[in-house]
């Protein structure tokens, strides 16, 4: 039974129909020649009965030699054939029967092809059509729940088997888009949040100094007035600072990635010399692990460097004295990485560098917004990629970029 199943397991449905109904037709010759010898049998026995009182070579009937008579009851001499059906011997119960038969023996042909090709189309439909359908309709129900918490398996071939893969297929496709579209709503929430918070602060000092301005000016100095629209003037560039940081971030989701052929001489050209120039008050190193062979990289540079430029700039303000890069090629995609001979991160900033806003104790009261490695982040994934944070002595950024 294990080897049948496995036959069937790598056969199309068409091929698996055909040799159902192979089977199918055979069978219901066999059983038709079965039962219609059957029902000749059961005639053969009846006319046995009267095998010894009648001559049945004439195929059923009785066959008497008789002369011909006179009037009188002479006999004349002249002979004649008395055929007689031998049927009309039998009794009401052997006609019935024999009737029954004669009808049976031509009727079962019909009768066991009806029955083959229903028996068949219920085995073909329960072995090859109804698991793969229920798990569809299942599948189907599921989706339409947006319940998408599941798999579908059917390890099988055929066309039924390669519509479950597609269906598995789209519905991983559907619990990606739906995850990461939950993902984006909790980082737009985290984000609104932050935003919010950092506005706060601005906002305050802002309406103090106001009220301060409209109740105390006839009472304030030059210099004190001066110093107060100073102040003013600080926080309001600030807030216009962060509006456009939102703006850029929220450009940065709606960017498309276009990726076309760079040659990788001048790829690596401008990067090592974008690196020097970034990096001038540090000892800046720069190496490359690309095959020789390797001429041309299917990327978007313009995100790359982006991406790189980021990086730098976080190095050259962490690093003590030097700031490694690195380019190399793996499993077609390419990897960046920037370190230097800084302090590293912390456990926590391992966890939460890469989130909005985000800035070490240490940072709180410069101008920088903590939005660097997030920019990063967004664009290495947008490229199919990832970015990866660790320590080894310094801090050291990965950046993954899918080709």
């Amino acid at each position: 039974m294990g080897k049948i199943k496995n036959f069937f397991h790598h056969k199309s449905i068409k091929i698996s129909f055909t040799i159902y109904m192979l089977i199918c037709i055979f069978s219901a010759l066999l059983l038709s020649l079965f039962f219609s010898n059957l029902c000749q049998f059961g005639q053969s026995v009846i006319y046995q009965k009267y095998d010894n009182k009648y001559d049945t070579s004439s195929h059923g009937y009785k066959t008497e030699l008789n002369f011909l008579k006179t009037e009188d009851g002479k006999i004349d001499g002249t002979l004649y054939y008395n055929t007689v059906d031998i049927t009309s011997f039998f009794t009401p119960f052997e006609k019935s029967i024999y009737n029954i038969m004669n009808f049976f023996t031509l009727a079962f042909y019909p009768i066991c092809f009806i029955l083959c090709v229903a028996i068949t189309s219920i085995l073909f439909y329960k072995k090859q059509l109804q698991k793969p359908f229920e798990i569809l309709d299942n599948a189907a129900d599921n989706i339409s729940k947006n319940n998408l918490d599941f798999k579908i398996v059917y390890n099988n071939q055929n066309e039924l088997g390669r519509l479950c893969l597609s269906f598995e297929k789209m519905r991983a496709t559907l619990q990606e888009n739906y995850l990461e579209m939950w993902r984006q709503i909790e980082e737009r929430k985290r984000l609104n949040a932050a935003f919010a918070h950092d506005l706060r602060t601005p906002l305050t000092v802002l309406k103090g100094q106001s009220e301060m301005l409209i109740k105390y000016t006839p009472q304030m100095s030059t210099e004190k007035i001066v110093s107060t629209a100073e102040m003013m003037q600080r926080h309001i560039v600030r807030l216009e600072a962060y509006v456009n940081t939102m703006n850029d971030l929220q450009r940065l989701e709606d960017i498309e990635i276009n990726k076309t052929p760079v040659i990788v001489d001048e790829a690596i050209k401008q990067m090592r010399s974008t690196g020097i120039s970034i990096c001038q008050d540090k000892k800046f190193m720069f190496s490359d692990d690309i095959p020789e062979m390797k001429k041309e990289l299917i990327i978007d540079f313009s995100i790359i460097m982006r991406v790189y430029e980021n990086l730098l700039a976080n190095a050259v303000r962490f690093a003590k004295e030097n700031i490694f890069v690195s380019v190399s090629i793996k499993n077609d995609n390419l990897y960046l990485i920037v370190s230097d001979d800084g302090n590293g991160f912390t456990k926590t900033e391992l966890s939460n560098a890469t989130k909005p806003f985000y800035k070490s104790d240490y940072e709180k009261n410069n101008n920088h917004f903590g939005m660097g490695l997030n920019i990063c982040k967004i664009l290495c994934e947008k490229h199919g990629g990832s970015l990866i944070l660790k320590n080894n002595g310094g801090a050291v950024i990965t950046a993954i970029f899918k080709q």
